[in-house]
């Protein structure tokens, strides 16, 4: 048997109970070296219709997406239309950026300091018209506001420092489109997904469906309270080059390796010398990871200190559904990428270290290098209840959640589709769920739009909630006694 086999066989050992003791309905995963690819999955991405995860399993890939974008671009530098030290203006159509915009290379926006503040998916309803992106682009800079409760914040900060913008990756889309003149979803398509062998991968873009091939192949996400779980709103992302792929763990996986050839020295999507930029740390990061981090260009990187251990890749998420963690070791000769579709409400985001796909994925990479271990210990993977029971009260809180962090955080005015949500809710638990009341929920969820996006008043709303919500959370997971609402992170007010 290969590593690859040996790492595999632990894997699908320990990914159900993996699952299970991190409340996920379904984990795939997908690792990889040069020549070899192999893939295990649990649970299941569909629970009412009882629909299991598979490897194939399609999801929204959020910031898996931005490495892309930066191929496509790296392709158009290696064939002279741009260099990393371009102005970004000048590869823009004229005045797109507005009037008096500052000075901002390629590689500032690939490395997330292009002095963007946005962070979170513009999003809007499914069924919206897609917007170009370079209209959305001209958009956004014409209006100048940051997303995020309807505009609080400026779009635009000074540039240099790194600050993690979805909206900036989206920006460098733009620029990938206007130096082609052809759609950035096309160009990815043909240029990046199709030599990889990505054949269930698209681009929301409104070309074309995202749940290609087939509707059943999607996963669906899921907001999760403790073991309750409520299908996650159906989302749509206007900056689709920094958020807008789907994709599934074996696709991502081929893309992975197709770039472990070319750390080895092969020519592939790019030349050996453009992945080297792409993986050179240019500014430090916050991490998620435990370990020292840096932005390279549309790459989160490990502290190269690491040596051998030393790792490039990205985290992802879709609101308010799905997580997952793609790591590459190119001195191992080993790549690994999960998905997960679980969302946390009660601590607004799955840290690596807690999710079951960034445990999968580190757990791979650990067991290529010590190896993996010769027995695992026998282990029941029931799903476990790990939460409060739902009650009416309970279920308005959680509506008035969702409600936040959708007609919030992310300001959609569009009514959200409460009895598709409430009808696909399950608990991964085996106790009595007889307190859910579907109608206190949609209560909660129009409490919550009533005063969208204004981010004081549903400060106020989270307030008002009081210390049996707080103890509830509690409940839930929260990693303190209060009601977890991001106002007073992306909104700089109190809550």
């Amino acid at each position: 048997m290969s590593v690859l086999d040996d790492v595999m066989t632990a894997l699908g050992t320990v990914l159900p109970r993996l699952a299970a003791v991190t409340g996920t309905p379904g984990v795939a995963v997908a690792v990889a070296t040069s020549d070899e690819l192999r893939t295990a999955a649990t649970g299941f991405a569909d629970l009412a219709a009882g629909v299991p995860m598979t490897a194939g399993t399609v999801a929204p890939a959020g910031s898996l997406t931005k490495p892309v974008t930066g191929l496509a671009f790296m392709q158009l530098a290696e064939a002279g239309l741009a260099g990393l030290d371009t102005p970004v203006d000048e590869v823009l159509p004229a005045g797109l950026r507005g009037p008096g915009a500052e000075p901002v290379t390629t590689a500032m926006l690939a490395a997330h300091q292009g002095g963007y503040y946005s962070d979170i998916v513009t999003a809007t309803a499914p069924t919206a018209p897609a917007e170009p992106i370079l209209e959305h682009v001209r958009r956004r800079h014409g209006i100048g506001r940051a997303v995020e409760y309807g505009g609080v914040l400026p779009l635009v900060t000074p540039p240099g420092v790194y600050s993690y913008s979805s909206f900036g990756v989206g920006v460098l889309g733009g620029v990938v489109e206007h130096l082609t003149g052809e759609p950035y979803g096309a160009r990815v398509h043909r240029d990046v997904f199709a030599p990889t062998g990505m054949a269930d991968t698209s681009i929301d873009d409104g070309t074309r469906s995202p749940w290609a091939p087939d509707r059943n192949s999607a996963a669906t996400g899921y907001m999760a309270f403790g073991d309750w779980c409520l299908p996650s709103p159906p989302l749509r992302t206007s900056a689709y080059p920094g958020v807008g792929m789907y994709t599934s763990a074996a696709d991502f996986a081929r893309l992975l390796q197709s770039l472990l050839r070319t750390a080895r020295g092969d020519r592939g999507l790019i030349g050996p010398d453009s992945l080297a930029a792409m993986v050179t740390p240019r500014a430090e990061r916050p991490s998620p990871h435990g370990v020292r981090s840096f932005s390279g260009l549309t790459l989160e990187l490990a502290d190269p200190d690491l040596g051998e251990d030393w790792w490039w890749g990205h985290t992802a998420a879709f609101p308010w559904g799905f997580w997952w963690e793609a790591r590459v070791w190119p001195h191992r000769d080993l790549a690994a990428v999960a998905v997960g579709n679980r969302w946390d409400m009660a601590r607004f985001h799955n840290p690596a270290t807690r999710s079951a796909p960034g445990l999968a994925v580190e757990w791979a990479g650990r067991w290529a290098r010590s190896g993996a271990p010769a027995k695992l210990p026998d282990m029941d993977g029931r799903p476990r209840w790990t939460g409060p029971r739902p009650t009416p009260e309970s279920s308005r809180w959680m509506g008035v959640l969702v409600g936040e962090r959708t007609h919030g955080l992310l300001g959609v005015p569009d009514p959200l589709p409460v009895a598709a949500l409430t009808g696909g809710a399950r608990s991964l638990g085996d106790g009595d769920s007889g307190g859910w009341d579907p109608d206190a929920f949609g209560r909660g969820v129009e409490q919550a739009r009533a005063v969208a996006p204004d981010p004081g008043a549903l400060g106020v709303l989270g307030r008002e909630l009081g210390p049996a919500a707080a103890l509830w959370m509690l409940e839930c997971g929260a990693s303190s006694a209060d009601v977890t609402m991001p106002v007073g992170f992306y909104a700089r007010a109190p809550r």
